[in-house]
């Protein structure tokens, strides 16, 4: 096969204008010349656009430049770079046009630059007045666009990524992202912004996107209400482990970027390294490298700013009745209860709090739920982001209290008119974590830099429909 090329893709609100330093470090380093080393523009403001043209007319210009074949097979190998909305965007591509034939897919490496592959926090705030304004279009014909479609699936909890996430990660075949397929790179900061644009920052980001969320080392956990019988399931998934994940020091989402205009530093050369592997004992040996890197930079970061900088987890709930439609009024609720009144999986309802079960309660609920955004358009869908250092002290005082203990989840939905209603008495108190790690099967709930989906099922009834032997 011939030379490689290295095609550049830029996030939301951007263009290829903002690569131009870093092309000129990877021609200075070896990666590909002028013409090998391409960029990739997309109108990312434009309010019609969705992902689903993004990718389309990725691969038509593809095609037309020759970077691959009419059929899309590869003709070279392919290296591409991505910053922030980049990731949906790559992985939607690999994803539409080679789940099935992944063989052909031309891409080898992906570094990933602060990726929002589940969502940003600022999303949202860029479809407000004043997102338009400060992002907006400023052209006759385009006034203040901001590219809603695409903000849609960038805001945080979107349907867009969990439905990608089921497509691209909880398939039901070995994950393409690994050593030997496409050896996948994802690097971000940990710094949020500093100065005016600090308004913007957000717990457990780098100042735009959530650094749990940039990673793709998803599960997802169901919660069935309507069964007893199998209350907890976690869905077995390929997601992908065999990828480099790195958080470094000193760097937020923008300056991730701009540290390419220098002649050197350590993400360029972090870049450079993950572009040149070519075998997959070297990316094993990456992979360690960056492990290492990372937990420098958390014990760097411990104990500032009241554990600012501290590993989160991000949670996305879908809530859903027996037949799959959406529960848009629902209330979650966390408990904790010594271990030993939980029964396969369920705390009895006869079972009471004492005081200590009831104060923990009270705060591990509480920092559990202190990050909460409900999607703005699809209120069934909502995020979660959970401080792991903050949420670690409360479990090692539980277990210090109350000995071995279970956490549990409970969910609370209003009838929607006299005669059409959820099933309340199957609402059960169904223990999502046990301190003792007795279930070998299921997975740890928490875990640092990794975001988990939690499917909720209850069971929708109505009273309006009768058989009877009478008419009425």
């Amino acid at each position: 096969m011939a030379e490689t090329h290295t095609l550049i893709i830029h996030g939301w609100s951007d263009c290829s204008g903002s690569f131009v330093e870093m092309k000129k470090r990877f021609e200075e380093n070896g990666i590909g010349t002028v013409d090998t080393i391409l960029y990739a523009d997309y109108e990312s403001r434009e309010d019609n656009i969705t992902f689903n043209d993004v990718i389309d007319g990725l691969h038509r210009r593809l095609i037309e430049k020759e970077l691959i074949n009419p059929d899309g097979s590869a003709k070279f190998d392919l290296n591409i770079v991505i910053h922030s909305t980049g990731g949906l965007v790559v992985r939607h591509w690999i994803w539409r046009y080679y789940a099935d034939r992944i063989e052909e897919c031309p891409v080898k490496r992906i570094v990933m630059l602060a990726p929002a592959n589940f969502g940003s926090p600022l999303a949202h705030r860029g479809k407000s007045f004043l997102g338009r304004l400060v992002k907006g279009r400023w052209k006759i014909g385009d006034f203040l666009e901001v590219g809603r479609r695409l903000l849609d699936g960038l805001e945080l909890a979107s349907p867009y990524q969990w439905e990608l996430a089921h497509r691209d990660l909880f398939s039901k075949q070995v994950s393409y992202y690994n050593k030997d397929q496409i050896q996948l790179t994802i690097l971000t900061g940990i710094e949020d912004y500093s100065g005016i644009r600090g308004w913007v920052n957000k717990p457990g980001t780098d100042g735009t996107i959530v650094i749990a969320g940039s990673s793709i080392d998803s599960i997802k956990m169901k919660l069935d209400f309507s069964d007893s019988s199998t209350p907890c399931e976690w869905t077995q998934t390929s997601t992908a482990h065999d990828y480099a994940f790195g958080v470094i020091a000193g760097l937020d989402h923008g300056s991730i970027v701009s540290e390419f205009e220098k002649g050197d530093g350590e993400i360029i050369d972090l870049t450079i390294e993950a572009l040149k592997i070519d075998k997959p004992e070297k990316f094993e040996a990456y992979k360690t490298k960056i492990d290492d890197i990372t937990d420098l930079t958390y014990s760097t970061y411990a104990g500032r700013s009241k554990n600012k900088y501290s590993r989160y987890q991000q949670f996305i709930i879908h809530a859903i009745d027996d037949h799959g439609a959406d529960i848009d009024d629902f209330t979650i609720e966390f408990y904790v209860y010594k271990a030993s009144k939980a029964e396969k999986n369920l705390i009895d309802k006869r079972k009471y709090f004492n005081r200590k079960e009831e104060e923990l309660s009270t705060r591990i609920h509480r920092e559990l739920m202190r990050e909460v955004h409900t999607y703005s358009k699809e209120k069934s869908y909502r995020r979660l982001l959970v401080n792991l250092e903050n949420l670690n002290a409360l479990l090692l005082k539980a277990r210090e209290e109350l000995g071995e203990f279970v956490i549990s989840m409970k969910i609370y939905v209003p009838e929607i008119d006299k005669g059409i209603y959820y099933d309340l008495d199957s609402l059960q108190n169904i223990v999502i974590y046990s301190s003792d790690g007795v279930d070998g099967d299921a997975p740890s709930l928490f875990f640092g830099n990794t975001t988990t989906l939690i499917e909720l099922e209850v069971d929708r009834r109505t009273s309006y429909v009768r058989i009877g032997r009478d008419p009425k």
